[in-house]
């Protein structure tokens, strides 16, 4: 899920790091790539960029500053138990420290469009920061010509939305990353012919698990969450370069991708749009008693259903059962240590909704311990009870799905009956 304020910065990937380089050299090699990927790019610099070189601690201050302008006191805890009532991320984690080392350890250079000012990491050779730079290069062109500033503000309550934005940018400047890299080499090939989000998306999560120790112990849904811009945006980027060239791309930031369904299904954006259905839960409000305190409010999206339905490996099965997904609404509550969550989401089809809930119920049984699976009836739905009378429901009515996880039974019971309210 990774519901973090989302930061414009490039996985460094493929080479070790070594201090000692002076600055000089490296704002030079970044002006000398600037005028490749201009080039390449097609885009004009309509003011000088700024460069700085910059340190480790200086890197670690500018991610804690973020982070803090993006959330409020406590909001990213919350986040984190939003996560572990979901099983994204063990119990007994500690989210946010753990966080701020896994973004540390990522960063290797970065753009920042509120200072319009491009950051080098000093600690690593100049030679080996040619793809960094043409990265965040691009970011500092799309800032100039696209207004990018609010690309790093995170949306509170939909982060699908966020995970999409972040597509678009981040898709775009690993898509131009990796043409200059093949330039820069010789390499003629036609980048529409890899398979840019498969393959070569689990090769980069090998790649970063096997140089980066924090990344290899995160959990599944947090690697997939870090990657998903990168590798899913750059299939949705290259998509829309096939139909038009970058002056395609230049379109699509007056009209942004709504949801990770359109990102990982390019053709729901450029060929038939299918925006996402707004779901909502204020109902909950006059049910759920004020000692389940409301944490969190989210919407999933196709991306994160997938993650929910798998956090360990996805499979094609589990990405055909996500991938009818129209519009969700999640809310997370904690009562001391308990945490429970309740989801509504609506679907393509019915068709779709049914595929759905027997996925999640497939899940159920791993992923809470100690819950009964009560008899059938001729209702669409299925209960779990456990002892202290706490259930988890999954019903389908028609397209939309609901699921209510580790309330009371009664108080589950009057959740069901006011969400399929016509």
């Amino acid at each position: 899920m990774k519901r973090l304020a989302w930061v414009l910065v490039f996985l460094f990937i493929g080479s070790s790091a070594r201090g000692g380089e002076q600055g000089k050299s490296l704002i030079e090699l970044g002006k000398r790539v600037e005028k490749r990927v201009v080039k390449l790019r097609g885009l004009e610099v309509k003011k000088p960029i700024r460069w700085e070189v910059t340190s480790k601690d200086k890197v670690r201050a500018y991610l804690l500053k973020t982070l803090g302008e993006q959330y409020g006191p406590g909001e990213m805890e919350k986040e984190g138990d939003a996560m572990k009532a979901l099983g994204l991320i063990p119990r007994d984690m500690k989210f946010k420290e753990f966080i701020i080392s896994l973004y540390e350890e990522q960063v290797g250079g970065y753009y920042d469009p509120k200072k319009e000012t491009f950051y080098l990491a000093d600690w690593i050779a100049p030679a080996m920061q040619e793809t960094i730079i043409a990265h965040e290069l691009t970011h500092a062109l799309q800032d100039q010509h696209f207004d990018i500033d609010e690309f790093i503000d995170r949306i509170k309550g939909n982060s699908d939305a966020m995970y999409a934005r972040a597509a678009l940018a981040e898709g775009e400047a690993t898509l131009v990353m990796l043409a200059d890299a093949m330039q820069n080499m010789g390499i003629e090939m036609d980048l529409s012919m890899l398979d840019l989000d498969g393959v070569f998306g689990q090769m980069m999560i090998k790649m970063s698990s096997a140089q980066f120790p924090k990344f290899a112990e995160a959990p599944r849904a947090l690697q997939e969450a870090l990657m998903f811009p990168y590798m899913k945006g750059l299939s949705f980027v290259n998509y829309g370069r096939r139909q038009g060239g970058w002056k395609r791309i230049d379109q699509i930031y007056k009209d942004i991708p709504q949801s990770t369904e359109q990102v990982i299904h390019p053709h729901k954006y450029f060929d038939q749009r299918d925006p996402p259905t707004e779901i909502t839960l204020d109902f909950l409000a006059k049910l759920v008693p004020e000692a389940w305190e409301n944490i969190y409010e989210d919407v999933l999206g196709e991306f994160m259903t997938l993650q929910l339905l798998d956090p360990v490996d996805n499979t094609d099965e589990e990405k055909k059962a996500a991938a009818g997904w129209d519009g969700d609404k999640l809310r997370v509550f904690r009562r001391g240590k308990d945490l429970a969550w309740v989801q509504l989401s609506v679907w393509d089809t019915e068709k779709d909704a049914i595929e759905f809930a027997g996925a999640f119920a497939k899940t159920v049984t791993s992923r809470v311990k100690g819950f009964t699976r009560q008899p059938l009836t001729k209702e669409p739905r299925i209960i779990w009870k456990s002892k202290n009378n706490r259930v988890v429901c999954v019903e389908r009515r028609a397209a939309r799905v609901l699921i209510v996880e580790n309330l009371e039974a009664d108080l589950a019971e009057k959740i069901r009956k006011a969400a399929f309210v016509k």
